[in-house]
């Protein structure tokens, strides 16, 4: 859970780049979360709090990372086994990887208010879940906006395993449920699949019928990159509610690495309901991180700061992490030869903002360091479409006489499709396609190729591609 402040209903925040409107019934509930915003910045020691105040800051057992409850959240409480309120049953069950994929896990589902138990018991078989931890439960948003997340941290796993979980507490259990740890790092047999796709939006039909197409794309994916806008307004339970629904097919097993898109917002619903890597930066904790999967290193980032902040946050914080973060892994790319990036906004597409002050940000900012670095690969939604670069230096020009990084738009998840109508395709461009879809990526040590779905599984043959490493 990462350390943010709520963020008010700013339409120029949620929706930038967008033309809808924000449902009536949203605005009670931002006033109400922007009234509980608390700086909590300072909150660094491992003492727990008055109990049910925020913010709640620890460090798991066996673990190097540190847990902290979102600012705006409320009944906080941590190492509750037995308490259970009416409905205790866990709903929205999913598995991520709160630092190390290799060695480490966290559950997260929600309940009732009153439900304060948070346990998972886990094992490598499903008979024998032979091992438990304890975590934190809060409550987030306001009215009925209100949501109860439970979350559970485990490291010191076994890498390349397969684990059998499950959440909730004696009486009260989650059904079994499993998910595999990442490969040791230094191995040459990899052989890595994971999905990507975005904004799915409030069409949960397509949503689930996406989910089901990753699942039979890659059978099953190792994990999958959510490239933004999982719902219309980020402060809206209900939406949430059915979108961790239509994912069910796929959550519960699939860890889910989630990029942040301009209509989460910064809720507290989002920051409370999901469990990423921190960067190391208390006012940035899992909004950007990187981590290493077999031989991909991945790095998340987020473009759209606090307060539209994208000079100080973009172009500062942000931009400064990344460039030092790159420049590690450059240095690691005889043992992790692929570098892929993944934040909600392009630099390089085909659509009439490109000139907005979010995608200039990025576009000025970001493009340089990719391509200073050498990064293969850029994961990008909010268009609504299937979009290929060629090969592209940091001003989105065509290289020549050397590699340049290949930018992916995969924001077909759910929202309405948009076409081109009367724009020309933007001169890096590879091939356009309004399409709902999702890119499966398949990565060795010797290649990363890239195949493009259409939601009826077709494969998008014009944007399919492989890459050496450099």
């Amino acid at each position: 859970m990462a350390t943010r402040r709520p963020l008010p209903l700013l339409a120029a925040l949620l929706f930038a780049g967008c033309n809808e409107a924000a449902p009536a019934a949203a605005t009670d509930a931002a006033v109400a979360d922007a009234a509980t915003a608390v700086d909590v910045s300072a909150a660094t020691v491992d003492v727990p709090p008055a109990e049910g105040a925020a913010p709640l800051a620890y460090m798991p057992e066996g673990c190097a990372h540190r847990v902290t409850t979102p600012a705006g959240t409320t009944l906080n409480f941590r190492g509750d086994r037995t308490t259970f309120g009416a409905a205790p049953e866990p709903r929205a069950v999913h598995v991520s990887w709160p630092a190390d994929p290799a060695t480490a896990a966290a559950f997260v589902w929600s309940t009732d208010v009153e439900t304060r138990a948070t346990v998972v018991q886990y094992g490598t078989r499903p008979d024998a879940l032979e091992q438990t931890a304890v975590g934190s439960v809060s409550t987030a948003g306001a009215m009925s906006n209100r949501v109860t997340a439970h979350e559970v941290h485990v490291c010191g796993l076994a890498p390349d395993t397969t684990y059998h979980y499950r959440v909730g507490g004696e009486g009260h259990w989650s059904a079994v449920q499993r998910f595999k740890t990442a490969p040791a790092p230094g191995r040459t047999d990899y052989d890595v699949n994971f999905v990507a796709m975005g904004d799915s939006r409030d069409d949960i039909t397509t949503w689930r019928q996406m989910q089901e197409r990753a699942i039979s794309a890659v059978a099953p994916p190792d994990f999958e990159v959510f490239t933004g806008d999982a719902v219309l307004v980020g402060f809206v339970q209900n939406l949430w509610t059915a979108w961790f629904d239509g994912a069910r097919a796929s959550m519960a097993t699939t860890p889910f690495v989630m990029v942040h898109g301009n209509h989460e917002g910064l809720s507290v619903n989002y920051l409370v309901q999901f469990a990423q890597p921190q960067a190391g930066n208390s006012t940035q904790d899992e909004l950007y991180f990187s981590f290493d999967y077999g031989p991909v290193h991945l790095v998340v980032l987020n473009d759209t700061p606090l307060r539209g902040d994208f000079a100080g946050d973009v172009l500062g914080t942000q931009l400064a992490w990344l460039r030092a973060d790159l420049a590690r892994a450059r240095a690691n790319r005889a043992r992790v030869p692929f570098i892929v990036a993944a934040h909600h906004k392009p630099a390089f597409a085909s659509n009439d903002d490109a000139a907005d002050v979010d995608r200039a940000a990025v576009r000025d900012g970001w493009s340089p360091v990719y391509d200073e670095f050498g990064v293969d690969l850029v994961l990008n939604g909010h268009e609504h479409d299937f979009e290929v670069s060629h090969e592209l230096d940091g001003q989105g020009r065509r290289v020549q006489g050397r590699r340049g990084t290949r930018y992916v738009v995969t924001g077909g998840a759910g929202a309405s499709t948009e076409d081109l109508g009367s724009l020309a395709p933007q001169p890096g461009s590879a091939y356009f396609e309004g399409v709902h879809n999702l890119v499966r990526v398949h990565a060795t040590m010797t290649s990363m190729e890239v195949t493009p779905y259409r939601r009826d599984g077709t494969i998008i043959e014009p944007g399919r591609f492989t890459m050496a490493p450099r």
